[in-house]
């Protein structure tokens, strides 16, 4: 029988990503997860994120390295849909979320430097988008003006002095990779929307620590300042208004994270039915039990309707408020669904699924942090609700 396309991608190429990906995490993820520790050794970090820009798993706006176009949400999105990022990520997420949100964070930034409008004055190696302030990101009516009081306007501004832009304010839960180059800020310019490329290590950044952190701790998180930061003129990157990138952002950000969360399910069923086929209560194996079974297979059924809203996102329409809608409501439905999922698989394993040793804390964890970030189930609701009630746009 002949297999079935995926978005873009023909099912042959669809099983290529997902090896690549999942040999990878056998190889280089695996091995950080050994031994005691609460994340993972995350000392071998730095290997196992140069390996996967050697691969080309790590998207890279250097046209130079492996991933430029096929690394995830890489220059050839365009041509070969969602995908393949999609997949690698859920794949990769499977064996630990932190390495894929690094990843993800990695890949957004990379797209939006690729759509530039100008030459920018150096081209990054690693980069991170400073785009949220506070606790959420900018709601409907403020994707359409920066500059619009509902219910808070964006108060990053960009002011042009002569011959260079000078940036002001703050930006919140920036994830990168470790060692970022450069920093993708979005600002208001008077009352549109601006998009910069900023050297990380330019005078005037200042980070702050967010403080105890609950998952994901394998992907950095800062909460960043700037204070009269100088840019060249040339480090715009949009053509006047960079409301398109804004959506673009939120709209690749939270398929990405919808993808993660898949595979932190994805990894939780198969853990806790290798679990349930190996442990044994009252002289029963566990996975006999009619309590374990419904657990396992209700958790298998939340991950499967997940995934297929997930790669329901097909299209590549990524700077209207109609996708950023669809996209909002795939990441509100798969996070409610993996989020039960991993919660009855660590009931499968009764209470050691709470002790480090199995690794089911770890991707409740995860999966609880990517639930909050980028916008809350709350905020979600809010969102789908004012685009619709707006009308198409």
């Amino acid at each position: 029988m002949e297999k079935e396309p995926v978005g873009k991608i023909c099912a042959e190429d669809a099983v290529h990503y997902q090896d690549l990906a999942r040999q990878y995490a056998k190889k280089m993820i695996n091995p950080m997860l050994e031994g005691e520790f609460s994340d993972g050794d995350l000392s071998r970090l730095p290997d196992i994120l140069k390996t996967a820009f050697e691969i080309g798993i790590a998207t890279t706006p250097d046209e130079s390295l492996a991933g430029c176009q096929y690394g995830i949400w890489g220059g050839a999105l365009g041509e070969t849909g969602l995908a393949p990022s999609l997949l690698l990520l859920s794949m990769i997420a499977e064996t630990c979320g932190g390495v894929a949100m690094c990843l993800h964070a990695q890949g957004v930034a990379t797209n939006l430097i690729l759509q530039a409008k100008n030459k920018l004055p150096f081209v990054p190696v690693r980069a991170a988008v400073c785009f949220q302030e506070g606790f959420c990101p900018p709601f409907s009516g403020t994707i359409m003006s920066p500059d619009k009081d509902v219910p808070a306007k964006i108060a990053t501004i960009a002011e042009k002095k002569n011959d260079q832009y000078v940036i002001n304010g703050s930006k919140s839960f920036v994830y990168s990779m470790d060692s970022m180059d450069a920093c993708v800020v979005f600002a208001r310019v008077t009352n549109q929307w601006g998009c910069f490329l900023v050297d990380a290590k330019e005078k005037g950044i200042e980070k702050k620590d967010v403080g105890v952190r609950t998952g994901l701790r394998a992907c950095c998180v800062d909460h960043l300042e700037f204070h009269d930061v100088k840019v060249p003129l040339t480090a715009r990157m949009d053509d006047g208004n960079a409301r398109n990138l804004v959506m673009r952002t939120m709209s690749l950000n939270w398929a990405g994270m919808a993808a993660i969360a898949v595979g932190i399910a994805k990894g939780a069923s198969a853990a806790a039915r290798k679990y349930a086929g190996e442990r044994y209560q009252g002289g029963t194996q566990l996975n006999e039990h009619p309590a374990v079974k419904m657990l396992i297979a209700g958790a298998e059924a939340s991950t499967a309707a997940a995934e297929a809203a997930l790669f329901h996102l097909q299209g590549d329409d990524l700077i209207s408020l109609n996708h950023l809608k669809k996209t909002a409501a795939v990441k509100l439905s798969v996070m409610e669904l993996c989020s039960r999922a991993v919660t009855d698989c660590l009931q499968a394993f009764g209470g050691y699924g709470y002790m480090e040793d199995y690794g089911m804390e770890k991707r409740l964890r995860d999966v609880t942090v990517l639930k909050s970030a980028s916008g809350s189930s709350t905020y979600l609701k809010q969102f789908v609700f004012d685009v619709a009630k707006e009308g198409a746009l």
